[in-house]
């Protein structure tokens, strides 16, 4: 895509990357960039694949505008408001009208049984306009409340997948932040992470860049708990109703399917992003669980077949002519053929739907394959002379000023440049990548021996002795083999700038 890197600087900016020191961001932080880049080229085959939950429409908020009529509305709603309606779902519950709990116990029971009990519910927000010349934001009411349940486990660290769910993430979050939707957020692996708002710039801002900076995964997929967890904040919060939650994640997990649906009732929406083929398989315990304990129309089947088998079995043995005997045999073997077609047909339908819960309590589900980062990107001559235009203008600014943002340009250059070197199969464009790192490099080199040859200022003057002699060491043995400590030096040292600057 010509033109990718013009607002390289101003995207590390957004996602929060010049605010942190190297160690405490996640492996590889740059290629969220790039997957990002490949997610708004609408040609992209992923992209195309993924437009639908990029582009959800919340339910009951009609039709998109036509192009050439944009929805100039926002939602305000500074301060609740309430009216009665009918309990929809044994969730609300305890929000009912108190005066209903006086009620006689039958009577209660009665108009619980047929939804009759009375709820307060929000009014329909309203809609003011807004100025239809502002670049940073496009209201559409069709975007305004979604919830959002990010996979953090540690099978999400495989084949890029973290780094996908993040560029889905962001793309999300910056399409709905100009069109001012209201997101909530939830990780969960293991535990459950602390939910999270996004309702104006500020906010929306801070949870991308808490997002992007996720890099500790955990052990296991506590799905139906992160369910329940996002089905009970949006009941408990009267503002969230009619929510729709949004899960992205790469795990297979069983889930009690009736459960969950009775727990969503008919006002809660679940879409899903699932990355990768991972799947899940029924154990023999599991299966016979489910075959011998529930109580459908196959396993009341099942049951009188095993009871008949029992009263053959006892027929036939006390059966006193070897004739009427026979007869029992071959009304046994009928039977127990008749048992086994049974469980062989429950069997095949609990391992063809077992692990398939969350696909069918999704309204909206997406399945991509796993992503390999060097097809992915694409990358081609062009990319690579954007890249070097980009430092030329550091450069040029370099030649005026050595100052804390063009280290840190130069910083993160290098490290995207590692990423496109790992990921670049064509192995002369990767000679042309690492060339280009070793140049910035050399650059890094050149500004802080000038600041040397000067005498030194703020950016010399906040170094400690350690610090010192970690940069003899550097400007005496700079190479490409110590790219990776100059990156770390680098790192260190906005960090010690940054404090400077803030005192």
């Amino acid at each position: 895509m010509p033109g990718a890197y013009e607002h390289f600087f101003d995207v590390m900016e957004d996602l929060g990357f010049f605010e942190h020191i190297y160690e405490d961001l996640p492996e590889d932080f740059t290629a969220v960039f790039e997957i990002a880049r490949v997610l708004e080229d609408e040609s992209n085959e992923l992209a195309a694949k993924l437009r639908p939950v990029l582009t959800l429409t919340a339910p009951g908020r009609g039709e998109p505008p036509p192009e050439d009529r944009p929805d100039l509305e926002i939602i305000i709603n500074d301060q609740e408001e309430f009216e009665a309606g009918l309990i929809r779902t044994p969730q609300h519950l305890p929000r009912i009208y108190n005066y209903q709990w006086l009620l006689p116990s039958q009577v209660f029971d009665h108009r619980l049984a047929k939804k009759e009990l009375w709820v307060p519910y929000p009014r329909e927000p309203r809609y003011f306009a807004v100025d239809p010349e502002s670049d940073d934001y496009r209201p559409d009411r069709r975007k305004q409340k979604l919830y959002v349940l990010l996979d953090t486990s540690s099978s999400m660290a495989m084949k890029n997948r973290i780094s996908l769910a993040k560029a889905v993430v962001y793309h999300f979050l910056k399409q709905n932040m100009k069109e001012l939707g209201y997101i909530h957020l939830r990780t969960f692996d293991t535990k459950i992470g602390e939910l999270q708002e996004a309702r104006d710039t500020a906010s929306f801002h801070a949870l991308i860049r808490c997002v992007m900076r996720l890099h500790t995964l955990g052990n296991g997929t506590a799905m139906a708990r992160a369910i329940r967890q996002a089905v009970d904040d949006i009941n408990a919060m009267p503002q969230l109703s009619g929510t729709e939650i949004l899960v992205i994640t790469d795990g297979a997990c069983a889930l009690d399917e009736e459960e969950i649906r009775t727990l969503l009732g008919d006002g809660i929406v679940i879409n899903t992003v699932k990355i990768g083929r991972s799947q899940l398989i029924a154990s023999k315990s599991y299966i016979r669980d489910k075959i011998f304990e529930e109580d459908t129309v196959q396993h009341k089947l099942i049951d009188r077949l095993q009871k008949r088998e029992t009263e053959l079995l006892h027929l036939r043995d006390t059966a006193q002519s070897p004739h009427i005997r026979r007869r029992y045999d071959d009304s046994l073997r009928s039977t127990r053929q008749e048992i086994n077609r049974q469980v062989d047909a429950m069997t095949e339908e609990i391992i063809v739907g077992y692990g398939h819960e969350l696909e069918r309590l999704s309204h909206l589900y997406i399945q991509v394959e796993d992503v390999e980062l060097p097809g992915l990107f694409n990358l081609r001559e062009e990319q690579e002379t954007e890249i070097r235009d980009l430092f030329q203008q550091v450069v040029s600014e370099l030649e005026l000023h050595c100052s804390l943002d063009q280290l840190r340009k130069l910083a993160l250059l290098i490290d995207h440049l590692a990423v496109l070197i790992k990921n670049t199969p064509d192995a002369e464009l990767r000679r042309r990548f690492e060339e280009l790192r070793e140049e910035i490099s050399r650059r890094l080199t050149e500004c802080i021996e000038k600041q040397i040859a000067q005498g030194g200022g703020p950016l010399l003057r906040s170094l400690t002795a350690a610090d010192r002699h970690d940069l003899d060491f550097l400007l005496a043995h700079s190479s490409s083999a110590h790219i990776n400590l100059w990156r770390a030096f680098i790192w260190k040292l906005i960090a010690g700038l940054r404090k400077i600057v803030g005192s």
